[in-house]
């Protein structure tokens, strides 16, 4: 007598959801390789953020690659709906590049994707509608955006990883000064938890860089202090940014209605 088949429903992905997993991931890796050399065909994004943008350094330049990462693992969330689909995403995101070897197989270019994806995860069942929760992306916005505001009045503002005086007005700064406060009146009056997820996760991305690439510990930290609020509005940015076009998408797709499952990222 032939056992019983186990249905596809009990396991935890069900097939559908882990193709939707594997296409994403292999769609974030090579979105992650492709895509800049794509944007940037004549220069680096080092030289685009600092001489065309007038950004600060260093790690201006990992506002596109943590942007893109979060995007794919958010979609990936909120696509399949589930706890642990952006920890997954990160797991095939590390496979796919140990098997085309397009990374330096060391713990600062790897451990990463976990950290972001496990920030996203933690965040998105969080109750942002509640104190303190609800202040926090506000609050973070507002105070960096802000004090990028302030340092590029006070004629503080550099650009590059050698801490040069920026010459005449600082654009980059007042922009980006002046979006995050309106995204912080924004996240003010729409409390949504994934803005908050991907803007964390977005940061994090540029404090690894500080804290793992370089010739030691925390060796990257930008030379000058006051640049680092204004370097985590422009990730804090790109992370609220790229969630706004992963929710955007998913609603196209029909995927992002309501649900009745108590763990639902949904907000």
């Amino acid at each position: 007598m032939k056992p019983a088949a186990v249905p596809a429903d009990t396991l935890y992905f069900t097939l559908q959801e882990l193709g939707v997993i594997i296409v994403l991931s292999a769609l974030a890796a090579l979105s992650g390789a492709l895509v800049p050399s794509w944007l940037f065909p004549d220069t680096t994004i080092s030289d685009f953020v600092y001489s065309t943008l007038g950004l600060p350094g260093p790690g201006a330049g990992e506002l596109v690659f943590g942007s893109i990462l979060c995007f794919w693992l958010l979609l990936g969330l909120l696509l399949v709906k589930k706890p642990g689909t952006a920890f997954a995403m990160a797991i095939v995101l590390i496979a796919i590049d140990l098997m085309a070897g397009s990374q330096a197989l060391v713990i600062q270019t790897l451990d990463v994707l976990l950290f972001v994806a496990l920030i996203i995860e933690a965040i998105s069942m969080v109750p942002v509608e509640r104190g303190p929760w609800s202040y926090l992306l506000p609050a973070c916005l507002l105070v960096f955006g802000i004090t990028t505001i302030a340092v590029a009045i006070l004629g503080f503002a550099t650009t590059g990883e050698m801490d040069t005086a920026v010459t005449g007005t600082s654009w980059s700064y007042y922009f980006s000064g002046i979006l995050g406060l309106v995204c912080a009146f924004i996240c003010c009056r729409y409390q949504v938890r994934y803005l908050l997820a991907a803007g964390l996760a977005g940061m994090y991305y540029m404090l690894h860089f500080w804290l793992y690439w370089g010739s030691g510990f925390a060796a990257r930290f930008p030379p000058d202090p006051e640049m680092i609020p204004v370097l985590f509005l422009v990730a804090l940015l790109g992370g609220v940014i790229s969630a706004a076009a992963a929710y955007g998408i998913s609603r196209l797709l029909g995927s992002h209605g309501n649900t009745d499952r108590p763990n639902s990222v949904d907000q």
